[in-house]
Parts: structure tokens; C-alpha cells; sequence
């Protein structure tokens, strides 16, 4: 099922995307596991463009607004914010699960 609505990555997102698929790659030397994760994340956001409101809603005193939704890709969260007005699903974050989301979340930039 193909989305009319568009994806796009913000720069903290993009600026996660290289640093997780740079440690993938370089510091475990596992280009394969950096393929594999592309791979995955490219599924989590066409899932997120086709059904915007698929993924969880965060619930986190530090959130600047509401809607922001979550899914778990491997050991990572690709933190999103649907708008219906635009049809556009921005990707706010990317992150490795087991870090202080609290304090990612302070800092989100919505």
C-alpha cells in the first residue's frame, strides 16, 4: 500500500542516522549490520508514512507537544511527529534504546 503522505529526516535525525551506521560500520566493522539497520529503518519509515499513527504515542513530561509517536527498530527508537495538515512524517530522532530517553526527549527539537 503506497502513502500519499512524505517522510523526512530532521538534522538531529540525520546526524543520528550517520553516527549509528558510522559505529555499525567503522567501529564494529560489520558493514553488513549497518546495511541491515539502513534496511530496517527505510520499512519503519515507510510503515510511519503509510500509517502515520501506527507506532506508539510518548508519553514524557519533557515533550514540547503532543503526537510525537515511537518504533522500535532492533535496539534503537526512530522517534516521529505525524502532521495531517501537511501529510508529512518527520523524524525527529533516531537512538539507541538503552540511553536516557528523558533526556533526549528534553532536547527533541519539536
Amino acid at each position: 500500500m503506497e502513502s500519499k503522505w512524505s517522510c523526512k529526516l530532521t538534522r538531529n535525525a540525520e546526524a543520528d542516522l550517520d553516527s549509528i551506521l558510522r559505529y555499525l560500520a567503522v567501529e564494529l566493522a560489520n558493514p553488513n549490520a549497518a546495511a541491515a539497520f539502513a534496511d530496517k529503518l527505510q520499512a519503519a519509515m515507510e510503515e510511519a508514512c503509510t500509517f502515520p499513527e501506527s507506532g506508539s504515542l510518548v508519553i514524557n513530561e519533557y515533550l514540547p507537544t503532543t503526537g510525537v509517536r515511537k518504533k522500535v527498530i532492533g535496539n534503537y527508537l526512530m522517534y516521529y511527529l505525524p502532521d495531517p495538515a501537511e501529510e508529512t512524517v518527520s523524524v525527529l530522532r533516531i537512538v539507541y534504546g538503552r540511553r536516557n530517553i528523558d533526556e533526549i526527549l528534553r532536547y527533541i527539537g519539536v
